[in-house]
């Protein structure tokens, strides 16, 4: 223990004489464990932390169709309530469902995700709220006589955790609720990575569910609207499969009691992912792949810090060469020497450590707000410092430690005393095999890093080119919901047809209409439609558009017509309504024969029946997504014949008016015909691509691979230029030699850079098929860009060996510098 300490308090001073160096090494472990503290904390919340409560030991119950097996839906309430009452493997049943409020926040109302639930769904999940009460069974049936609503923790965070904001009033679509409790800190329901901001009873879901998230018009408490998403705790000693054989058997008789809703179906118990919430069994295989590849990548660039400092003391090893040999002439065994070698890396791995700590903790809290800024609706961010990080900093310093102090400690401990003691090179000479062996290693490790960097950013600027196929100058967005200010249908329908009439006769607007989606945005809705009932029905993109909604976006009907005036007005549709449907449909329907006046059966949701509609037109092949292999089969309504609350005011402006004056004019516009109308957004059509979840996530990859490869180009200059320094000092007496046989300096620089080439060389190939492997594993993150982009590489290869070569001359440079005879006294 005595020579523990004196191990350290040595390695104190000898730091504090040494600050140059020690700033370097500390400020290199800093950005290596600061990245992966910062990395962790996001991987944590993925996949590593256990969720809340119980909830990881939950399963969720699934209702499938016997005899469609890829067709799956939701419970209805009452479906929910014999599960919960009729079977006996649980211990509880819960139920819960998804919407978007507007939540009024002075004289703004904001759209926020919420989920709903069932009056044990706290219990069921195992959770105590951090203030307040759960909800009542009243509640959840909808029998209360007041509205009332749960807050999320980052809610009441934002009203500084005041008492008094249990039993406060928040006015969510149009109508006053009481605030009953608030969530437990770090709870997102089932999710481990996002939390809604607002949870409501499920008695509320047919006063306050968007259209986008409603499950049929018969509302919640009939068996046709399968809303509902069960999660279930099972009873001690009870496995998914005795459960599934239980549930088979309800389902079959609610198939026999309730035929017209209930038949044909099966349940069965699942697994709860911790990353997505859907009626049909998912699996966090792509989270666990996104986070291998988070951590990988914060791996390496560890990985490449330690190789650093372990080059950086081996060129320090070479000032204490006499010191070393003194020790093991004086009796120091070969274990003390590489014990101390090793204290002293620990310091430094403590120190740097916590800094990297420091480091990571910012980093953690800005990546959370990085990732919100994604995030249009209001949903809380889990991720946020935690203890865990100080324990995950300290094992990286550990790690660092083993790294890069253990090789050179035991490589500088070798007994070579009379060698060393002569100030011989000879003994060093022997030992020069380790420091291009560290160097090659770490320019692989950075080649891959800076190919990956280049991959992401080269798909961050094919992103930049995108378009949906129509026009994107001159093109605007407003998201607008008359629904969530509490408005029923008819007032929806009246607010915005005056809102068309408006706009479209304000000065420099060419054209105006509405959709319920926008491309490049959060949410699009689906159909099936077939021709035949007995057909294969084909799942396609559903839009509700009002007339002159291609003119709008400045595109041609391929065939036919668009919708007129008189189809967005609801009374004036003719009985069977039109439609429109993409050349993409058209060619699936109908192959080469015309689909004008032809009929096509679309059924909205799993319960809804089928409706006919003539097909009147045939629309482009537009984008809607980022993500897209092909053209998508599409489907638009018009907005007579179909209702949704949330839709998107398309308008396109005459080139002489500049957007930004536009945008202001059609929002004072909309302030002006209704002031209770929210408007949730107003941006170009290029800003709407931009600032979609997809096109961000794309640039947010590219920005943080690009900040990894800028980080490992700059330690691997360092490193090679530090290795070079250890080997031109460990070769001066020869390089004086040379010169005074002769040798140029020109001819000196050449042989020093040459040998470094040839190492920069050897390095590149292994880090090519590192980098390989590297852009195999991101391939289902990249944009429009193959892994092996031979082009990302040989420019990642070049800019690698430019820096390091620069990084070489430097000391190459000051070797020459020598003259002949101080070159020969210097032993």
């Amino acid at each position: 223990m005595s020579n523990l300490l004196n191990d350290l308090r040595h390695s104190v001073r000898l730091l504090k004489r040494t600050p140059g160096f020690s700033a370097i090494a500390i400020l290199v472990l800093a950005l290596g464990i600061g990245a992966n503290v910062g990395v962790f904390s996001v991987v944590n919340t993925l996949v590593l932390q256990p969720r809340p409560g119980r909830i990881d030991s939950l399963s969720t119950i699934y209702n499938r169709d016997r005899t469609d097996q890829t067709a799956y839906s939701g419970f209805s309430y009452p479906a929910y309530v014999d599960l919960r009452d009729r079977t006996d493997v649980f211990d509880s049943v819960t139920a819960q469902s998804f919407t978007t409020l507007g939540v009024r926040d002075g004289d703004v109302t904001r759209q926020v995700f919420a989920a709903l639930v069932s009056a044990n769904y706290f219990d069921t999940m195992g959770v105590a709220l951090a203030a307040g009460r759960p909800f009542t069974l009243d509640e959840e049936r909808g029998r209360a006589s007041t509205a009332v609503a749960i807050a999320s923790y980052g809610v009441w965070r934002q009203h500084n955790l005041d008492p008094a904001f249990i039993g406060s009033h928040v006015r969510i679509n149009g109508t006053d609720c009481a605030v009953v409790g608030v969530t437990p800190r770090g709870f997102g329901g089932v999710t481990a990575f996002v939390s809604p901001q607002w949870f409501v009873p499920i008695g509320a879901y047919d006063r306050i569910v968007n259209e986008l998230f409603r499950d049929g018009t018969h509302g919640i408490r009939s068996r046709a609207t399968h809303a509902l998403m069960p999660i279930a705790a099972l009873k001690a000693g009870v496995t998914r499969a005795a459960a599934t054989a239980q549930l088979d058997t309800l389902a079959r008789q609610l198939g026999a009691t309730y035929s017209s809703t209930d038949k044909d179906r099966t349940f069965f118990a699942g697994g709860l992912p911790r990353m997505t919430v859907s009626t049909r069994p998912q699996h966090d295989a792509g989270v666990v792949a996104l986070a291998t590849l988070l951590t990988l990548v914060a791996l390496l660039v560890l990985a490449i810090a330690c190789l650093n400092l372990a080059n950086l003391l081996l060129a320090r090893g070479v000032a204490r060469r006499r010191e070393i040999a003194i020790r093991q002439a004086l009796g120091s065994g070969r274990a003390r020497i590489v014990q101390q070698l090793v204290v002293e890396g620990l310091v430094l791995s403590v120190i740097g450590g916590a800094a990297g700590l420091l480091l990571g903790w910012w980093t953690t809290t800005a990546l959370g707000a990085w990732l919100g800024s994604a995030l249009t609706l209001g949903i809380d961010l889990l991720v946020s410092p935690s203890p865990r990080l100080i324990a995950a900093a300290g094992a990286f310093a550990v790690i660092s430690t083993i790294l890069f102090a253990v090789g050179p400690a035991w490589s500088l401990s070798r007994p070579q005393v009379t060698e060393d003691l002569k100030g011989d090179r000879g003994g060093a000479g022997r030992r020069r095999g380790i420091g291009p062996l560290l160097v090659a290693s770490q320019l692989a490790v950075s080649l891959a890093l800076v190919a990956a960097a280049g991959l992401f950013t080269r798909g961050a600027i094919n992103v930049a080119g995108i378009d949906g196929g129509f026009a994107m100058a001159h093109e605007l967005v407003v998201g607008i919901d008359a629904g969530l200010a509490g408005y029923d249908e008819n007032r929806t329908r009246a607010v915005y047809r005056t809102v068309l009439e408006r706009v479209r006769g304000l000065a420099g607007i060419e054209s105006a209409s509405l959709a319920s989606s926008v491309a490049f945005g959060d949410f699009q809705t689906s159909v099936k439609v077939r021709t035949r009932p007995e057909d294969t029905a084909i799942e396609a993109t559903s839009d509700i558009v009002a007339s002159r909604y291609f003119e709008t976006l400045d595109v041609r009907v391929v065939r036919g017509r668009e919708f007129d005036a008189s189809e967005e007005r609801r009374r004036d549709g003719p009985s069977v309504p039109n439609a429109i449907v993409n050349a993409h449909l058209a060619k699936m329907l109908f192959k080469d024969a015309d689909p004008l006046g032809r009929s096509i059966l679309v059924q909205r949701r799993p319960s809804d029946p089928l409706q006919a509609m003539t097909i009147v037109g045939v629309a482009p092949d537009l984008r809607v997504e980022l993500f897209e292999d092909g053209p998508r089969p599409h489907v638009y309504s018009p907005f007579g014949s179909q209702f949704a609350s949330m839709m998107t005011l398309h308008v396109r402006t005459a080139p002489s008016m500049s957007d930004t004056a536009a945008l202001a004019t059609i929002q004072r516009e909309l302030r002006a015909i209704d002031p209770q109308l929210p408007i949730l957004s107003a941006k170009t059509m290029t800003v709407q691509r931009d600032s979609s979840v997809d096109v961000w996530a794309v640039h947010a990859a590219a920005t943080l691979f690009g900040v990894f490869g800028a980080l490992a180009l700059v330690l691997a200059a360092v490193g090679v230029s530090g290795l070079k320094a250890y080997d031109v000092s460990r070769r001066t007496r020869e390089i004086g030699i040379r010169m005074a046989l002769g040798a140029t300096t020109r001819s000196i620089e050449r042989m020093l850079l040459e040998e470094s080439g040839r190492t920069t060389a050897i390095a590149l190939v292994v880090g090519a098929l590192l980098a390989a492997g590297i852009g195999r594993l991101a391939s289902n993150f990249l944009f429009n860009v193959s892994p092996f982009d031979p082009t990302v590489l040989t420019v990642a290869a070049v800019v690698l060996a430019t820096a390091t070569t620069l990084a070489c001359y430097v000391p190459a440079r000051r070797a020459t510098r020598l003259r002949p005879l101080d070159a020969l006294r210097a032993e």
